[in-house]
């Protein structure tokens, strides 16, 4: 019978750099547990000063479908779905509609997921082709060729762009490398290594009773399960393993490539081809210890941090309570870096809008300069028109004047 290797959660920091680092993390703590103990009711003027709004041209070809994934870069909007499978470019001034970029399939220059990656200077997306390959468009969808990654490692799960080489994260959920990290140059050749932050966790099939997935996301695990989850469980029902499909592990801030593993306390700053302890999460009392991150039973108090973005001012992140059980609990965080405050806030409790009085406020990330991002369908506006008609005449949203149901999201950006 095959066996079946799961890398499960762990370390919170390496060991060989811990003691020197110590010192330097004391400002750098994110209080979870207190924010626990002491929940806060989020607005939008938590997260910045000025909201805009841009509705996203509706054409023909420019249709977004269920569910998208929304990228916001410097000058561009990426809507990414996969009901009807497809990757949408927009102009981040205005909305307009510019391009489908490339296709998914088996053909020539098609691509095998829809989820797209950029490259230093945001001039290029990739896409990933299996089993070794991200195919590279311009931002028109002209296909611009290829970067062939050696076999093993083959594909990471995520890749990170800099000016001078590609980052791969290497989650170690299905094919087993020895390493998290990989750093590769422009032509996928392996330069060096970051080893893994955790022990293999070996189990033979026999013991696994279901594989299933979620494909669209859900509210309770928020912006970790928007592209999917997979869930794998475990006979006599006493342990579960919950995978993110796609999620941004890595991003830039302020010139720093940043780092942040599942399941793992602390987030990382990637120097030199090295992990620095950056800002560790503290959960107190709720803190998930590794030799339990399988367990179902007695978790209901447990703390996961499942999705983090961040700017100059702040730490956005996502964490859940209780995630392997019926009830978990998701909350929105809020760090702010020059007070060293931290607000959290219960997901089902909506962050109203004090600033132009919209739509609650949804934060989906960060994007590239720094806005906090969101988008809202346009029937759901409607159906909100209805009950605030008064909404029209207010400046701020001028938009809603033109329009209908029938048109594309509605992107929201805080700054």
């Amino acid at each position: 019978m095959k066996t079946i290797r799961l890398i499960i959660a762990c370390l919170p920091f390496l060991v060989s750099c811990k003691n020197q680092e110590t010192n330097a993390l004391r400002s750098d703590v994110i209080d979870i547990e207190y924010g626990l103990q002491n929940l806060a009711k989020l607005k939008t003027s938590d997260f910045g000063k000025t909201i805009r709004y841009i509705p996203l041209e509706t054409t023909d070809d420019g249709v977004v479908g269920n569910n998208p994934i929304i990228k916001v870069l410097k000058d561009y909007i990426v809507m990414e779905f996969q009901s009807p499978r497809s990757c949408l470019l927009f102009d981040k001034k205005d909305g307009s509609f510019i391009s489908k970029i490339g296709n998914i399939g088996q053909g020539p220059n098609e691509y095998s997921d829809i989820f797209s990656l950029t490259d230093e200077k945001e001039e290029n997306l990739y896409f990933k082709r299996s089993p070794g390959q991200l195919l590279k468009f311009d931002m028109k969808g002209n296909f611009c060729g290829n970067i062939a990654f050696s076999t093993p490692p083959g594909l990471a799960d995520y890749y990170l762009f800099t000016d001078s080489e590609i980052i791969g994260y290497f989650s170690g959920l299905g094919p087993t490398y020895p390493f998290s990290l990989g750093f590769f140059d422009q032509e996928g050749n392996l330069n060096d290594s970051i080893p893994l932050l955790y022990p293999k966790f070996q189990l033979d099939a026999g013991e696994i009773e279901r594989v299933s997935a979620l494909r669209s996301g859900s509210s309770n695990y928020g912006n970790w399960g928007k592209a999917g989850l997979i869930f794998i469980d475990y006979k006599n029902d006493t342990r579960l393993i919950i995978a993110a499909n796609v999620v941004a592990r890595m991003w830039k801030n302020n010139g720093n490539v940043r780092f942040k593993e599942d399941y793992v306390d602390t987030l990382y700053t990637v120097s030199d081809r090295k992990l620095i302890p950056s800002i560790i999460f503290n959960t107190g009392k709720y803190h998930w210890p590794v030799e339990e991150i399988t367990n179902k039973k007695n978790t209901n108090e447990r703390i996961c941090i499942t999705d983090v973005s961040e700017n100059d001012n702040f730490v956005f992140f996502q964490c859940i309570k209780g995630m392997h059980t019926n009830e978990c609990v998701l909350y929105n965080g809020l760090y702010d870096k020059k007070t060293g405050a931290t607000k959290l806030g219960n997901n089902n409790e909506a962050i109203a809008d004090d600033l132009t009085h919209f739509m609650p406020f949804t934060p989906l990330g960060i994007s590239t300069s720094g806005e906090f991002v969101s988008y809202v369908e346009a029937y759901k506006i409607m159906v909100w028109l209805e009950e605030h008609p008064e909404a029209k005449n207010n400046e701020q949203l001028a938009f809603l004047k033109n329009l209908n149901e029938e048109m594309n999201p509605v992107v929201i950006l805080i700054e």
